[in-house]
C-alpha cells in the first residue's frame, strides 16, 4: 500500500503539464489559422484586383479590331487638321511698372482679350495703332508673373516683415507669405502675345506701354518728385548754413594761428572761440555735411531710378517662335478621345446586359 503512494502523488503534475501542453497547442491553432486567414485576405485582395483588372480589359480585347480602326482613323483626321491649322506665333516682353501702374495694366490685358472675344478688331487697331487686317491676326494677350528667383522672394519676405508690426510677423512663415501671393504681387510682369502673324510683335510696344499709363499713377509720381524737392531743398539751405559756418570757424582758426594765442577771443557780440573747441565744431560740421550729401546723393538716385511709370525690361521679338504644344496637337487628341469613347460604348453594353440577366 504505501509503496503506491509516490506514484499517485505525482499524477496531479503530470496532468497539469498535460493541459499546459493542450493549451500551447490551442494557442498554436488559434495563430496559425489567424495567420492563414490574414494571407487569405490579402490574397482575395489581390485577386479580386486582378479579376476587376481582367474584367476591364475584356472590352478591349473582345472590340481590338473595331476599337484599332476607329483610333487609327481619328489619328488621321487629327493629322489632317493639323495640317491645316494656321501656325500661331508667340512674343512676350518684361515690363516692371512703379506707382501702382500694374493695376492697369492687368484691366487694360482683360479688357484686349474681351475685345478679341467679341471680335471687335477695328476696337483693337485704334488701341495699338495698326491696321483692322493685322489686329484679326492677334489670337490672345496674355499677363502672368514674370521671372522670380528664391532670392528675390526671401528679400521680398524681408521687406514686409520690416514692414509690418512683430505680432503679425511672427504670424506670418516663409511659406505662408509665399502661399498668399497673386499675381498682383510680383514686380515684373510677363505680357505674352500669340498671333497668326510672325512679325507683327513689334507693333504692339507701343499700345501695351500706353495701357500703363495712367492719371492715377502719374499723379502718385507727381508727388513723389514734389517731395524729393522739398527734401533736396532742405538740405541744400542745411548745407548752406553748415558752409557760412565753416567759413566762421576757419577764420577764427587763421587769426587764432596769427595770434598764437591758445586764449579764446571774442568776434561780434560776444560771440566766443577757442582754439580746441573751433577744430572740434569744424570737425563736427565736416561730419555733418558729408551725412547731408550722402542723403541729398541717395534721393537723386531714388528719383531717377523711378522717373518714369515703368521700365521695359526686354521687348518683344522681332520674329516670334512657333507656338507648339501638346494640347493643341489634334493627332493625339483625338485618338485618345476616341478611344475613351469606344471603350465606355462597349463597357456600357457589358452592364447592361448583365443586369437584364440579372435575376437575383
Amino acid at each position: 500500500m504505501n509503496t503506491n503512494l509516490p506514484e499517485n502523488s505525482n499524477l496531479p503534475r503530470k496532468q497539469q503539464a498535460s493541459n499546459d501542453e493542450v493549451d500551447l497547442i490551442v494557442l498554436f491553432n488559434y495563430i496559425g489559422k489567424g495567420f492563414s486567414n490574414f494571407f487569405k485576405f490579402i490574397g482575395s485582395i489581390f485577386k479580386a484586383i486582378f479579376k476587376g483588372f481582367i474584367y476591364l480589359l475584356k472590352p478591349v480585347v473582345k472590340y481590338a479590331k473595331i476599337i484599332l480602326i476607329v483610333v487609327v482613323v481619328f489619328a488621321v483626321i487629327g493629322f489632317y487638321l493639323d495640317k491645316t491649322k494656321p501656325i500661331v506665333y508667340s512674343s512676350s516682353m518684361l515690363v516692371k511698372p512703379y506707382y501702382d501702374s500694374k493695376f492697369p495694366l492687368i484691366n487694360n490685358v482683360k479688357y484686349f482679350n474681351t475685345l478679341l472675344d467679341d471680335s471687335n478688331y477695328s476696337d483693337i487697331a485704334n488701341i495699338f495703332k495698326i491696321d483692322v487686317e493685322q489686329a484679326q491676326k492677334i489670337q490672345s494677350i496674355q499677363v502672368v508673373q514674370g521671372p522670380e528667383t528664391e532670392t528675390d522672394l526671401v528679400l521680398e519676405y524681408e521687406e514686409f516683415l520690416q514692414s509690418t508690426d512683430s505680432a503679425t510677423a511672427s504670424n506670418y512663415t516663409y511659406e505662408r507669405y509665399i502661399g498668399g501671393r497673386d499675381i498682383y504681387s510680383s514686380k515684373i510682369f510677363e505680357i505674352k502675345v500669340e498671333a497668326l502673324q510672325n512679325n507683327i510683335f513689334k507693333a504692339l510696344e507701343n499700345g501695351l506701354n500706353t495701357s500703363i499709363e495712367n492719371k492715377y499713377s502719374q499723379t502718385l509720381m507727381d508727388k513723389r518728385d514734389k517731395l524729393y524737392f522739398i527734401e533736396k531743398t532742405s538740405i541744400n539751405s542745411s548745407l548752406d548754413k553748415i558752409d557760412s559756418l565753416q567759413k566762421v570757424y576757419i577764420s577764427v582758426l587763421e587769426a587764432e594761428s596769427k595770434s598764437q594765442s591758445r586764449k579764446g577771443m571774442t568776434i561780434g557780440d560776444g560771440l566766443s572761440f577757442e582754439k580746441d573747441k573751433s577744430v572740434t565744431k569744424e570737425f563736427e560740421l565736416f561730419n555733418k555735411e558729408i551725412e547731408l550729401r550722402n542723403q541729398l546723393v541717395r534721393l537723386e538716385r531714388e528719383q531717377l531710378e523711378e522717373d518714369v511709370l515703368f521700365d521695359t525690361v526686354s521687348g518683344f521679338q522681332t520674329v516670334g517662335n512657333k507656338v507648339s504644344k501638346i494640347q493643341k496637337k489634334s493627332m493625339l487628341i483625338l485618338p485618345i478621345l476616341a478611344f475613351i469613347v469606344m471603350y465606355l460604348v462597349f463597357a456600357s453594353s457589358k452592364i447592361i446586359k448583365f443586369i437584364k440577366n440579372y435575376e437575383g
